[in-house]
């Protein structure tokens, strides 16, 4: 018989499973934060929360501002489709890492050369704006992570042969030699033609992988490129409103700056366009999305 000091071990592992349980945060809670989709759509509609609490207001807010949010949205939703795939299969296979160093240079970047001036809320659509570029930035450091330590042995470093230390350095030297001309100066429009020679250049170490994959790209790989090619159309037409930076952007009369800063933005999406059609083309013909995509393969490279 039990004393009334004394407890039974099943009673004693009952109440300890009970102090674990009341420690643990609710279902709904843990569920949230366990799914990627689930964080960012918190996020944004926290963050949406707030801009309206300060004043904001997406209607009253420039073209140019709609088409950064658009865009930034647009580039968060791809790396969440790799950050799911990652969280789901404990594997990287198929993405590239080189891409993920080369836009983790990229939102770095940015979020120097596009910071708001001020600490005011005249400028609150461009910290809304900065913050979406923090958690993207955020997200690439994850897959980053994830590609070269956490998941290295899944990772094809075979196939992922478009190196970023040849890309990084030929980004900065064609920078030095073209550059368009802004009117913050020389060091500002160096860096930041830097910057956007990377970005227009990222995807190429994960289209070359894709090329070697043999005609296979999982689906949240392809999403991913997918997503982030509409972004950059979103930032193509968002020079269509910003294309005259001024009378330093000029030469002889010819608006060389806008036209430089807009052929890159071509020749980002000229990268991606070949893949662009068999996605589309994937879609429209009844491929679901959670489907791999089939590329067209050559003896050579397979």
């Amino acid at each position: 018989m039990l004393s009334f000091t004394q407890q039974s071990p099943i009673l004693g592992d009952f109440d300890d499973k009970h102090r674990k349980a009341a420690l643990k945060p609710p279902g709904f809670l843990k569920e949230v934060f366990q799914n990627s989709f689930k964080v960012y759509a918190t996020f944004l509609m926290a963050g949406s929360v707030v801009y309206y609490f300060l004043g904001g207001s997406i209607r009253a807010s420039t073209i140019e501002d709609k088409l950064a949010y658009a865009s930034c949205i647009a580039e968060g939703l791809g790396l969440l489709s790799l950050r799911m795939k990652i969280q789901r299969g404990e594997s990287v296979s198929g993405i590239s890492g080189m891409t993920m160093i080369m836009y983790a240079l990229v939102y770095l970047l940015r979020l120097f050369m596009v910071v708001p001036t001020k600490l005011s809320l005249i400028y609150l659509d461009g910290w809304a704006v900065e913050a979406l570029q923090f958690v993207s930035f955020l997200m690439v450091a994850d897959v980053v992570w994830s590609v070269f330590l956490t998941y290295r042995k899944s990772y094809q470093e075979d196939l992922d042969t478009c190196h970023v230390k040849y890309l990084a350095p030929s980004c900065v030297a064609l920078a030095i030699v073209l550059h368009p001309l802004f009117t913050q100066g020389h060091v500002y429009s160096l860096c930041w033609t830097t910057y956007l020679y990377l970005d227009c250049l990222a995807l190429m170490p994960q289209v070359v992988m894709m090329a070697r994959g043999c005609g296979k790209v999982e689906a949240p790989v392809s999403h991913f490129v997918a997503a982030t090619a509409m972004s950059r159309v979103v930032d193509l037409c968002f020079w269509y409103f910003d294309f005259d930076l001024g009378s330093q952007g000029y030469i002889r009369g010819f608006n060389y700056s806008g036209w430089l800063i807009v052929l890159w933005h071509v020749i980002n999406l000229a990268i991606v366009a070949d893949f662009m059609y068999y996605y589309v083309k994937a879609r429209l013909g009844g491929k679901t999305m959670s489907e791999d995509l089939s590329l067209p393969v050559t003896d050579e490279i397979c």
